[in-house]
């Protein structure tokens, strides 16, 4: 049996590194990231546990780089904290094809990037904004901002092929969340202390399928915590999506914590969670002592 197991699981992942070499051939493009300048990375996620950790433990950011994720720059905090890195993992709004309302949040996103960045800072984003006129125009725009691009190619197969595709930065554990991308980023920039805030990723509790059979979820962010009400997560900015092609996603963004852990032990990086009651169960928890 041991030895089907493994016949089986080599010609799995044989045929899966060969699908993925020829996606990184065909998708992928050249990246050179900045190298950090600190040891240590702050990464905040936007899950409503931030807004506690910032109250009680803002101190813990001092002599650390901070990176900010997605639609931080839309609060009123971003100006304050003055993240270092900016990590955008919506490929939506590089796409032209989407709702009008994913659009409106788009435009609203890149206007507060431009207006409100006063201080050096790196935004990297996926490699399908290179090609977005919108996108390029912010650091023509503002040149506080520096653009950067990574590969979201998805990279399966063997572990080795798989931590080589990761070193070279050709591609990354499928991207379904934006931690997955930052923590990747933050390990090939050379980082080698990694600590994660507001990544509650607690989205199980807040799903549920209506008498239509219309799944909704209530994705709950530090800034709408209160306010956030339920609605269809949709797939590429439009349409909605069905309850498997969810739970299938949640899937792939835990297991691709545990890979991207592994990635970071052979770099000799260590990555803590410092999100309370966080469903990652990837990464090494650390609790911090109260106004630390």
């Amino acid at each position: 049996m041991r030895y089907l197991l493994f016949i089986q699981d080599f010609l799995r992942n044989s045929v899966l590194s060969i699908a993925t070499l020829f996606k990184v051939l065909l998708l992928s493009r050249p990246v050179r990231l900045p190298k950090s300048k600190h040891q240590a990375l702050v990464i905040l996620g936007n899950g409503p546990s931030l807004k506690d950790f910032l109250k009680q433990h803002r101190t813990f950011l001092t002599g650390k780089a901070a990176m900010a994720v997605n639609h931080f720059a839309d609060t009123e905090i971003y100006t304050d904290i003055k993240p270092d890195l900016y990590m955008i993992n919506v490929p939506e709004f590089w796409t032209d094809n989407v709702d009008a309302d994913v659009l409106k949040r788009c435009n609203q996103l890149i206007d507060n990037l431009i207006n409100k960045t006063t201080w050096q800072m790196d935004l990297v984003l996926g490699m399908g904004a290179k090609k977005s006129e919108k996108w390029l125009a912010i650091a023509k725009n503002n040149p506080n901002i520096s653009l950067h691009f990574i590969n979201p190619t998805p990279v399966e197969g063997f572990k080795r092929f798989r931590f080589f595709c990761y070193r070279h930065n050709c591609g990354m554990p499928r991207p379904h969340n934006v931690l997955i991308p930052s923590i990747l980023t933050a390990i090939n920039m050379g980082f080698k202390d990694i600590f994660l805030t507001g990544a509650d990723h607690s989205w199980l509790e807040e799903l549920f399928v209506a008498d239509d059979n219309t799944v909704y979820l209530t994705q709950r962010h530090f800034y709408d915590a209160q306010t956030a009400r339920p609605d269809v997560m949709k797939k590429m900015g439009k349409n909605k999506r069905r309850l498997h092609e969810i739970l299938h996603k949640f899937m792939l963004s835990f297991k691709a914590y545990f890979d991207l852990n592994d990635y970071a032990k052979s770099r000799q990086v260590q990555i803590y969670n410092l999100t309370k009651n966080s469903f990652i169960d990837a990464f090494k928890r650390l609790k911090l002592p109260d106004n630390v």
